[in-house]
This record gives structure tokens, C-alpha cells and sequence, in this order.
């Protein structure tokens, strides 16, 4: 009988609840500053993982903002 989750699968959803909640206690957040936050914690911060996360999740908004002259995303957690 067939797993239900693979252990890949599995993982990237680790990765994905680790990184909304991550946001709900450091955050808000650019995406350059989560990307750093994972790096430190020796994480690979893959687009998929990332759009899964940030993207998917009921509890996080974002908004553009201008920071050096550049457009960002900033990420944040609202209930």
C-alpha cells in the first residue's frame, strides 16, 4: 500500500509551516529578509516552498513597498 504523503511531500510541508510560522513571530517581512532567515537556520528556501507558504496561507497578506528604490514584498501574519 501506497504512502499517502512521500517523505518529500512531507518535508516541503514542514518547510512551508515552518516558514508561516517563522513570519508569525519575527514578521513583517520581505521576502529577502525570510530568504535570509532560512539560510541562517540552514534551510533551502526553494521558489515552490516558498509560493506554497506565502501564497497559500489563509493567515498571510502582503503588501508592495519601496524599499532603496526598489519594490518589495513584505509578508506578514493576520488573523
Amino acid at each position: 500500500m501506497r504512502k499517502r504523503w512521500t517523505d518529500e511531500k512531507r518535508l516541503q510541508r514542514q518547510q512551508a509551516d515552518w516558514i508561516v510560522g517563522y513570519i508569525r513571530k519575527h514578521g513583517p517581512l520581505t521576502t529577502h529578509d525570510l530568504i535570509e532567515a532560512m539560510k541562517a537556520e540552514e534551510k533551502t528556501a526553494e521558489a515552490h516552498i516558498l509560493n506554497r507558504a506565502l501564497r497559500k496561507s489563509p493567515f498571510i497578506t502582503s503588501n508592495i513597498i519601496s524599499k532603496n528604490g526598489k519594490e518589495t514584498f513584505v509578508w506578514k501574519f493576520e488573523v
